[in-house]
Formats: C-alpha cells, sequence, structure tokens
C-alpha cells in the first residue's frame, strides 16, 4: 500500500460496506465480505498490458427453510492453504465450508456448534460458549488444523481430518482475534479490554498455563510470571524475535520498529495515513520546483527557509466593517496573537498574520507573489495586504443591510439551509392556498393538517428535483450573504483605457457583484520605500445576483492571463498586450464575456436556463494533443451541481462534452472538487481519501500496473 504508481481498484455494484478483505494464498485472488452477508471473489488478471482487479463471482450463504438470519450471518472468513476452500465462522456457531472459485456449500464437511460441544468438556464450556465464531486461523505447520475462536472466549483446535478437537483453551475475556506464532508452538489471543493473552500448544493434549499481558496506555505490563527480557525500556516476552509491528488502527495504519530502542513509528511511504483528518479546502499548484516540492508544509502567509529559525511572527488587523452603522458581530472574539519568538522547522515559516475584523471565515483567498500581495475576503468584505512592506493596503466591506446573518457568528450551512427550507415551503404554501381559495373549496381541520403533511412530503419530493427543473430567477438583494466575497483575482490589464495597463484587483461576492481596483505596485528599486496604492475603478452588478465563482481576463489572442512569476521562468509564453482584452465573469447561472475596458457586454451562455444545473467549480484547462507536441488549446472546465463536468471552449463560449464524473446525491464531493491546469482532478471520496481524474487525452491517470 503507498508505492508511487501502484493501484488497483474494484467496484462492487452493491452500494453496501465491505467488512472483511482476505487474500487466497498465491492464486492473485481475494475475497471480500459485505455488510449484507454477500462474498466476492476478485481476480487480478491481465488485459493489454496491464493487471485489472476483476470481480469473478458472488455468493451469500443461505440456510435452511425457516432459520433465523443469525444462523448464516458470517463473522469470520479462513481461505485455506490449499486454495480449494473457504471456511465461514457465523453468528450461530456453525463453520460452513464453501468451494473455490465456485462458491458451492460442501455441507458434509460443515463444523456445526454441537459437534465442537460434543468434544469439549462439560465442566468447561456450555452451549453458549460456540456461539458467534470471532476468528479462524490455520495452523502454520499443519494444514489440517486450525483455531477456532468464539466470542465468550472459548478457544478450540480443530482436526480437520478426524473431525474433533485436539485443544481447547479458555480465556475470560471477550475475544477479539487469534494469531499464530510462526513455528506453530504458541498462539496469541486479542480481547476486548485490551489484554492479549499468549497460549503455549502441548503435544500431550493437556490444558496450559496461559500467560496474559494488559496493553493501558501504548505500554506492555506482564501480569503472569515468566522468562522476559528488556528492550527499550519496557517488559516483554520473546516470542518469534519480530522487528516490527503493524497497527490497523480506526483512523490509520501505524507501523512500530520492535528494533530500535523506543519503538518508533516507521514513516509511511504515502502522504498522510488513512483517515488521519478530513481535508476541508484543497488547492493544486503545477510546475513546482523540485527544491520547493522537497520541502507534503502548510500555508499561512509564509516563506521558504532551509533551516530552523526562531522569529517573531508580525501582527496586522483589518476591520472589514470600518466601524459602519448598524452592525454590530454577534460571533467569537478573534484570537490572541503569541508574544514573543516563535520556534519554527525548517520549510515554510510564517512571517506574518492578517487577523479581519470580524474574526469569521476567510472565504477566498489570491496570491501574487510577484507584486507580493495577497487579498482576503470573508463575509463581510475583503481587503489586500502588502507582505513586503507587512501593510494593510486597503479593504472594502460588501455588506448589504439586510446581512444580519452574517453577523451570527461563523458561517452555518445548517442555518442557510434552514432558512432555504423554510422560505421553500412557504412560497409553496401561499401559493396552495391561494389555489384554494380559487376554487372555493376549504375543508375541516383535521383535513387541512392531513393536506399540509402531505404537502410538506411532496415538497421535499419536489425540491430534490429542483436542480433539473428550474430556470433562472432574478434574486433579490435582501436575500442573506449577497457580501460574501466567493473569488478574488489578480490581473494586469487595461481597467481604465485602452492605451494603459495595470496590475488590478477583482472580487466577485455571492450577491452577483463584482469589484474591481486599479494597483500601483512601485517599481523593484523603489518596492520598499513607496506604499502599493488602490483605487476602485469598476463595479459591475449581474442582472440576476447569481454569486460569482469566477474571474478571468483573457489577452488580445483569448488566452488566459499566465500566473505569476510563469513568464520569467520560462514556464509560459508572454501575454498579448498589444490587442483589446476580455473579461469572463463565471456566476452559478450563466457566463458572460465583456470588453475591456469599457465592460460592455458581448456574449454569454445561459446554463441555467438550458440545462437546469449550476456551476460549482471553473478553472481555466490547457488540453494537448496526444498526437503531437505542436498543438493544444485553453477551454473552460466547469463542474455542475449534478456532478458532471462540461468543457466549454473559449473565447465562444460552446460546450464542447459533457462526462459525468460524481454522482449528484455527493455532496462532498462536488464540494471538495479541484482541477489542475491540465484537464486533470480531484475529489474526496471519503473525509480524506482523493479520486483522480482526467479529462485530456494527453494526460491519462489510469493506473496500469502488474502483477506477474
Amino acid at each position: 500500500y503507498g508505492a508511487p504508481g501502484v493501484e488497483f481498484m474494484g467496484l462492487h455494484e452493491e452500494n453496501n460496506t465491505v467488512m472483511q478483505i482476505h487474500f487466497i494464498p498465491e492464486q492473485c485472488q481475494l475475497v471480500t465480505l459485505l455488510d449484507d452477508n454477500s462474498l466476492h471473489l476478485w481476480s487480478l488478471k491481465q488485459h493489454s498490458g496491464a493487471s485489472e482487479l476483476r470481480e469473478e463471482h458472488r455468493f451469500t450463504l443461505k440456510g435452511p427453510p425457516g432459520s433465523p438470519p443469525s444462523a448464516t450471518q458470517v463473522t469470520a472468513v479462513l481461505p485455506h492453504s490449499s486454495r480449494e476452500v473457504l471456511y465461514l465462522g457465523t453468528e450461530s456457531g456453525n463453520i460452513f465450508v464453501v468451494e473455490l472459485p465456485s462458491f458451492r456449500v460442501l455441507e458434509d464437511r460443515t463444523i456445526t456448534s454441537e459437534a465442537v460441544l460434543q468434544r469439549v468438556p462439560e465442566d468447561s464450556c456450555n452451549r453458549r460458549s460456540c456461539e458467534l465464531v470471532e476468528a479462524l486461523r490455520e495452523h502454520p505447520k499443519n494444514p489440517d488444523q486450525i483455531l477456532i475462536g468464539y466470542s465468550r472466549g472459548l478457544i478450540v483446535l480443530w482436526d480437520l481430518q478426524n473431525n474433533k478437537a485436539t485443544h481447547h483453551f479458555l480465556g475470560s475475556q471477550q475475544l477479539e482475534n487469534l494469531y499464530w506464532q510462526r513455528d506453530g508452538s504458541k498462539f496469541i489471543s486479542c480481547h476486548y479490554d485490551g489484554s492479549y493473552t499468549q497460549w503455549p500448544v502441548s503435544s500431550d493434549n493437556r490444558q496450559p498455563e496461559p500467560l496474559e499481558y494488559l496493553v493501558p496506555y501504548g505500554q506492555l505490563a506482564p501480569s503472569g510470571t515468566a522468562d522476559h527480557r528488556s528492550g527499550g525500556g519496557l517488559s516483554w516476552e520473546k516470542f518469534d524475535d519480530p522487528s516490527a509491528m503493524v497497527v490497523l488502527a480506526e483512523e490509520e495504519l501505524v507501523v512500530i520498529d520492535l528494533k530500535t530502542a523506543g519503538w518508533p513509528a516507521v514513516h509511511p511511504p504515502y502522504l498522510a495515513s488513512l483517515h488521519c483528518s478530513a481535508i476541508t479546502c484543497s488547492h493544486h499548484v503545477s510546475n513546482i520546483p523540485l527544491k520547493l516540492l522537497s520541502s507534503s508544509f502548510q500555508v499561512l502567509v509564509m516563506e521558504l527557509n532551509d533551516e530552523d529559525a526562531e522569529h517573531v511572527v508580525d501582527h496586522s488587523e483589518a476591520d472589514l466593517l470600518q466601524d459602519q452603522e448598524g452592525y454590530r458581530w454577534k460571533g467569537h472574539e478573534k484570537l490572541k496573537t503569541r508574544d514573543g519568538p516563535v520556534r519554527f522547522e525548517a520549510g515554510f515559516q510564517p512571517f506574518v498574520l492578517v487577523q479581519c475584523q470580524p474574526p469569521a471565515v476567510v472565504t477566498s483567498l489570491a496570491l501574487h507573489s510577484e507584486w507580493k500581495l495577497v487579498a482576503f475576503g470573508t463575509s463581510h468584505g475583503f481587503g489586500l495586504f502588502d507582505h513586503q512592506q507587512k501593510r494593510l493596503v486597503f479593504v472594502k466591506c460588501t455588506l448589504h443591510p439586510s446581512d444580519q446573518l452574517a453577523l451570527e457568528g461563523p458561517l452555518s450551512r445548517v442555518k442557510s439551509l434552514k432558512k432555504s427550507l423554510r422560505q421553500s415551503f412557504r412560497r409553496i404554501r401561499r401559493s396552495r392556498v391561494s389555489s384554494r381559495k380559487r376554487r372555493g373549496g376549504s375543508g375541516n381541520a383535521s383535513e387541512v393538517q392531513e393536506a399540509n403533511a402531505k404537502f410538506d412530503q411532496d415538497a421535499l419530493q419536489e425540491m430534490e428535483l429542483a436542480p433539473v427543473q428550474r430556470k433562472i430567477e432574478a434574486r433579490s438583494a435582501e436575500d442573506s450573504f449577497t457580501g460574501f466575497v466567493r473569488t478574488l483575482y489578480f490581473a494586469d490589464t487595461f481597467l481604465r483605457d485602452s492605451s494603459r495597463h495595470c496590475p488590478s484587483l477583482w472580487a466577485g461576492t455571492n450577491g452577483g457583484t463584482v469589484y474591481a481596483f486599479c494597483l500601483r505596485v512601485p517599481p523593484a528599486e523603489r518596492r520598499m520605500d513607496e506604499p502599493v496604492r488602490a483605487e476602485q475603478a469598476k463595479e459591475i452588478q449581474l442582472m440576476h445576483r447569481a454569486p460569482v465563482v469566477g474571474i478571468l481576463v483573457l489577452d488580445g489572442r483569448s488566452t488566459p492571463l499566465p500566473e505569476p512569476l510563469e513568464v520569467a521562468h520560462d514556464l509560459s509564453k508572454s501575454p498579448d498586450m498589444q490587442g483589446s482584452h476580455q473579461l469572463l465573469v463565471v456566476s452559478e447561472e450563466q457566463f458572460k464575456v465583456f470588453t475591456l475596458p469599457k465592460v460592455s457586454s458581448k456574449l454569454k451562455l445561459k446554463l441555467t436556463a438550458l440545462e437546469g444545473c449550476r456551476v460549482r467549480k471553473v478553472t481555466v484547462a490547457n488540453f494537448g494533443s496526444c498526437k503531437t507536441d505542436d498543438y493544444s488549446e485553453n477551454d473552460l472546465a466547469v463542474l455542475t451541481n449534478l456532478g458532471d463536468i462540461q468543457i466549454i471552449s473559449l473565447p465562444f463560449l460552446k460546450l464542447q462534452i459533457r462526462y459525468p464524473c460524481i454522482r449528484k446525491e455527493d455532496v462532498s464531493g462536488i464540494a471538495s472538487c479541484v482541477f489542475t491546469k491540465y484537464g486533470q482532478g480531484f475529489y474526496l471520496i471519503s473525509p480524506s481519501e482523493f479520486e483522480r481524474f482526467s479529462l485530456s487525452t494527453k494526460w491519462l491517470v489510469e493506473p496500469r500496473c502488474i502483477v506477474d
């Protein structure tokens, strides 16, 4: 797991949780158990020069007519080393044997709980001792013997040839799992209370004396008496002289080095553990220099340092409300900054902190590393900070007088969703009440109540269907969060007149407003002596007030402007500053092209009115030819709320192709999607796992691996 470029994926047709995975020894096959009690056989087979994981068979264990579900509910799976059969332990305590690869049940080889009870002394167990098989393990030296572990602590060594128990072991705690020592002389039982017990397997069939261990707070503490040796300051009994221990926790996979003093964890070969922490925000950066890449750290406003450093992080405050009357913040106070110097490891080290007032969530961020400027936006407005002079350039409040919800505290999806639901219900209720009045009908109270209940159910269904039926509707300026800043964008373009271009900052809000500011950035020789100045030059209000999700300037060749420093490092061509520039504004509902500097509408594409969907993510992607390096084109890659991706041409806004990508019900996957500059993308398939995809025939991301 985790080796670069190695990946095999199999997708069950059933939408059920995978409970267990077991490899068939030396067969390039594995068996999966789902929570619907179905078993699936997968094979790694070579096809077109690569190995593919394919489902061969599926099977559900069925009991006799009238038997309860627990009789065949699979709880433990053991693929036998013969590669011919599977042993399936169940909730009822019975162990069924199925043939591979056909999944045919071999009824004459079933190990029933009654048969086990008959071969274990009566004073050692009762009928309930053989309920629920928790673990099955084959003897490492004798394939004719298997270890059966029952939930209540009874463990039986079963002879498959003679169909009898050769040994039995009684644990005092609920069993979780079993593991053999490699020579077969001992095995370990793991228990619910965090303890584990080592059991010697004698040749004279006598009941052994176990050695019990308790594992509190990560230490091993022996509670029995035996010959111990000391290692790394902890006492532990020597079994099989292990070199490492692999621990699968609920949210991560940990490998512990048992040969090194202190038992340090082994660094995994991948970026993060399986589920260490939920990913909440992602951004893809292309063309990374190797020096930068070698330093998987986080970014605040930071600079790269090859050595450890200790310094004071400068602090600045940006008051976005600007003491405007009528606004009062009701959320939490701002975080207090630490006084004095702070020590940082080598890598990216923060050197300046900007705190917004009110201390609301930062909703958008843009960095221009060439101009040494960073722009930030919240639900109250946006600002510009000069991180070379460590000085605030300006702030702009975007709040509408009705935006009281933005002052309640941290942005709450629940609050806005509840409000949206209430408003939708009220609108539909009003329309139905008015239609009922027009018909002249009126029922008694119970009929009205019943009708309202049915209406609520119908309304929810209507709202679920709404995305594919909705047309563009003008939004009121009184809608909440209209000042929410959705996107920020730096551009060197023509903003005041067609003869002179200048640096500029663009901001788009949730209420369909676009602000443009002219910037004066001093030349390099006077950069520390003169301040950066900003002046508002344009303000555009979209007719339908739909949220602005993207802003882009196209040069004289209708090519998107390059990223900062790309031209200086020969990673991009210089933009055409001779021909006229164009401004592309992308809202949730339409794409609109304006001429610059006059900002007159040139053409538009109404996505919602035609397709019944809304834009969630948009980026410019460069699509190169898979046949020649001499041709490439820039297009818009658009992800909608229906989970499909549309490729739209620039600058004519023609739909090229549509791909289904993410299930429309997967809201978190759609919200987390991020595009690359070359037609690839990522989205979360779990709180901490990315799925990668490609829209370009030149850059294929399908892993092509071979297993011999």
